[in-house]
């Protein structure tokens, strides 16, 4: 009897520390998700954190707009890229896992001058998708008064649409753009300017299970300390956020 009940303990504990969790992934944004390869930055962090913790992560796709509510229903373990601007308790949010640095950019040959958000509103404008709540306020403000606002869940769209002169700027990641615009042309970056109007965007990743954040946040400063993570950031090519000035662009 005694041994039935500690090989029910050691299920029960095996059940417990190894889950298969769900995780709300926003679609292809390269480096940090390529969906169709199933890895990136994000993926490839997150899924070494709570592997550490002794759990298997499943990815859904989803567009970005969708992630929040499928957290707050029920419906996923826990979802990437949250903010507190987003419509997901605090105490449901991890330590910072990524930083991202949003940009305006804009092909050279349009002579677009920016030099605050309010700029922005004789021009038309494509940005990523809850763009209007993830940089403030004043943003939405300007955006909604642009001479064209949308905002797309695929972001190579966005860098596409701008290399083929069908829009004025584009609002997004520099490094998401870095990876898309090179693999469109050898010498895109050579060809837009980038306005730094915004400060670094800082993502959380959201949990169901408050007792697995807190471990959650735990492994990954330790993560992030070995020098596995700095080898993370060399394999994507993760170009890291640093304070803003007139002249930090990456090449």
């Amino acid at each position: 009897m005694r041994e039935i009940v500690i090989l029910g303990c050691l299920l029960w504990s095996f059940t417990a520390q190894g889950k298969s969790l769900m995780m709300a992934v926003g679609w292809t944004k390269p480096p940090y998700v390529i969906a169709d390869q199933d890895k990136g930055f994000e993926l490839d962090l997150i899924r070494a954190v709570l592997k550490d913790l002794g759990h298997k992560v499943n990815p859904v796709y989803v567009p970005f707009g969708r992630s929040a509510g499928m957290l707050n229903h029920g419906q996923v373990d826990l979802v990437l890229n949250m903010t507190e601007r987003l419509p997901v308790a605090k105490e449901q949010l991890s330590a910072v896992y990524v930083t991202y640095r949003n940009a305006a950019i804009s092909l050279k040959v349009g002579r677009v001058h920016l030099e605050r958000v309010a700029d922005m509103q004789g021009y038309s404008v494509v940005a990523f998708q809850n763009a209007a709540i993830v940089l403030g306020e004043e943003f939405a403000a300007h955006a909604a008064a642009s001479k064209l606002y949308t905002e797309l869940p695929d972001q190579t769209k966005q860098v596409k649409m701008l290399m083929e002169g069908r829009v004025d700027i584009v609002v997004m990641d520099i490094n998401i753009f870095r990876h898309v615009a090179r693999s469109i042309s050898e010498d895109a970056l050579s060809l837009v300017d980038v306005h730094w109007l915004f400060p670094a965007t800082d993502y959380r990743v959201g949990f169901k299970d408050k007792a697995l954040l807190r471990d959650f946040d735990k492994a990954l400063a330790e993560y992030r300390r070995s020098d596995k993570y700095r080898t993370l950031l060399n394999r994507y090519d993760i170009w890291q956020p640093q304070p803003i000035r007139a002249v930090d662009q990456p090449e």
